[in-house]
C-alpha cells in the first residue's frame, strides 16, 4: 500500500523505499524533517540511496524491536539483583547521580556524538539507569569540585578510539565528572608494532639484535601484532610484558599458557584475536576473572582454542565484550570447534550481557547451510539482544585486531 500522498505504489520505510521515488511526498518531507525514519542494520546507521539494495533496511521502530527481542523482560529481572551486584567504588557514583539535579550526558562513538540532558527525579526507570550507569560505564569521579546546577557526564563509547584532540578542561564551577573506562583515561598517541618478520623465523635463523630491538622500543605500543610465540615462545612472553601497559589491540598466535595469562593480565587490552593450537589440548588453560581496574575486551576473534580455554575467556570478558567472531563450525562428527552441535549452550553459559555482534566464521571448518540456519537459530533465542552472522552465509568481512 502506498503511503498517504504518494503516486507510486512504494512503501515507505520497506524496499524500494520512497527515496527511489523523486516526486514522492511523504519522502520528501521526512528529508524537510531532517529525521532518518529507517535504519541499515549492515551499516548501523540511516540508510543510503546504495543500502536500499543490498543491504537489510527496515523501519526504525521494527529494527527497534529486533535489536530489543526479548531484552526487556530479561532486564527486568536482572534490574531485580542490580543493587545487590552494585560493588562499594559503584555505590558513591551511583549516588552522586541519584542525588544531582540534572546531568548533561555526552556519547561518542565510532566517529559520532549523541548528547542530551537526562534529569533525575523519583521516577523508577530513572533511577535505574543512574545505577546501571554506574555498575555498567565504571564511573569515575576525576575531581572534587563544588556543586553546580547542571554538572555533565562525558562516557566514552569502548568501541571508539581515544579523542585525539579533547576538549579544554572547564572553569571549576562547571568541572565535569569524567566517565572512561578503567584504568586512566588520558588518551596515548597511537603506536603500532608488526613483529611477523621476527617471530617467524625459525630458531637457526634467530635474529637477536632485532629481537632485543623490538623488546627496546615496546613500551607505549598501544597496538601489537602478528606475534608468533611458537618459535621463540621465552622472547614473545618477554615482548607481552614489556607491552602490556599501554597496549589496546593485540593479535597473538599459538600461546601456550604463560602467553594466554600475560595477555590476560593486559589492563587496556580491548581488541584481541587469538589463534591457537594442539599444542594447548593436552592440559587446556582456564584463565580467571579479571582482575580489579582492567578495562574488558571489546572485541574478540577466537580461533583453535580448547573450548575450555573460549568459555574463560568469554566468562572474563562477559560485563564488557561486545563483537565476538568465533571460528567455529556447524553440527557434526568432528571434534571441538571444527563442528558444534550444541554453541548456544556453551554462549548461554558464558554471561555474555553486552554481546550485540556474533559472527560464526567457518573457514574450513564444517558448513552446512540447513544446519548453519538451526545454529543461528539457537543462538539467537539464547542472545536475543545480538545480531548473529555467518561469515560464509552473510558474507561478512574479516577484521583486524
Amino acid at each position: 500500500m502506498a503511503p498517504s500522498g504518494c503516486p507510486r505504489s512504494c512503501r515507505a520505510g520497506t524496499r524500494p523505499a520512497c527515496s527511489a521515488c523523486a516526486g514522492c511526498p511523504t519522502a520528501a518531507a521526512r528529508r524537510a524533517a531532517g529525521t532518518p525514519r529507517c535504519w541499515c542494520s549492515d551499516c548501523r546507521i540511516a540508510p543510503s540511496p546504495r543500502c536500499w539494495e543490498d543491504h537489510d533496511v527496515l523501519p526504525v521502530k521494527r529494527a527497534l524491536r529486533r535489536q530489543l527481542q526479548g531484552a526487556l523482560p530479561q532486564a527486568a529481572e536482572k534490574l531485580q539483583g542490580l543493587q545487590d551486584q552494585c560493588r562499594e567504588e559503584q555505590a558513591l557514583p551511583a549516588l552522586t547521580l541519584l542525588t544531582g539535579v540534572s546531568w548533561g550526558v555526552t556519547l561518542r562513538g565510532g566517529g559520532r556524538e549523541l548528547t542530551g540532558t537526562l534529569r533525575t527525579s523519583e521516577e523508577p526507570l530513572t533511577k535505574a539507569l543512574c545505577l546501571l550507569l554506574a555498575e555498567r560505564a565504571a564511573l569515575t569521579e576525576s575531581c572534587c569540585v563544588p556543586p553546580c546546577t547542571t554538572p555533565s557526564v562525558v562516557v566514552q563509547d569502548r568501541a571508539a578510539p581515544p579523542d585525539p584532540t579533547p576538549a579544554a578542561a572547564p572553569t571549576p564551577p562547571e568541572a565535569p565528572l569524567d566517565v572512561w573506562d578503567p584504568p586512566p583515561a588520558e588518551a596515548l598517541p597511537p603506536r603500532e608494532m608488526d613483529v611477523f618478520s621476527i617471530s617467524q623465523r625459525r630458531l637457526d635463523r634467530d635474529p637477536q639484535q632485532e629481537k632485543a630491538s623490538v623488546l627496546r622500543d615496546a613500551p607505549g605500543v598501544t597496538r601489537l601484532v602478528n606475534v608468533y610465540c611458537n618459535f621463540h615462545p621465552a622472547w614473545s612472553l618477554q615482548l607481552l610484558h614489556r607491552a602490556a601497559p599501554t597496549l589496546e589491540r593485540l593479535r597473538v598466535d599459538y600461546p601456550r599458557e604463560a602467553h594466554l595469562r600475560a595477555v590476560h593480565a593486559m589492563p587496556r587490552l580491548r581488541r584481541l584475536d587469538v589463534v591457537g593450537d594442539t599444542d594447548l589440548l593436552a592440559q587446556p588453560p582456564e584463565l580467571p576473572a579479571l582482575p580489579p581496574g582492567h578495562a574488558g575486551l571489546q572485541w574478540l576473534r577466537m580461533e583453535d582454542l580448547p573450548r575450555a580455554t573460549t568459555q574463560s575467556l568469554l566468562r572474563a570478558h562477559g560485563c564488557t565484550l561486545e563483537e565476538l567472531e568465533l571460528v567455529v563450525g556447524t553440527a557434526g562428527s568432528r571434534v571441538w570447534p571444527k563442528s558444534c552441535g550444541d554453541l548456544h549452550s556453551l554462549l548461554q553459559q558464558s554471561g555474555l550481557r553486552a554481546l550485540r555482534r556474533l559472527v560464526l566464521r567457518r573457514d574450513w571448518y564444517r558448513h552446512e547451510p540447513a544446519a548453519c540456519r538451526e545454529q543461528r537459530a539457537e543462538v539467537r533465542r539464547v542472545l536475543p539482544g545480538a545480531e548473529v552472522l555467518c561469515s560464509t552465509c552473510d558474507r561478512v568481512r574479516e577484521e583486524e585486531a
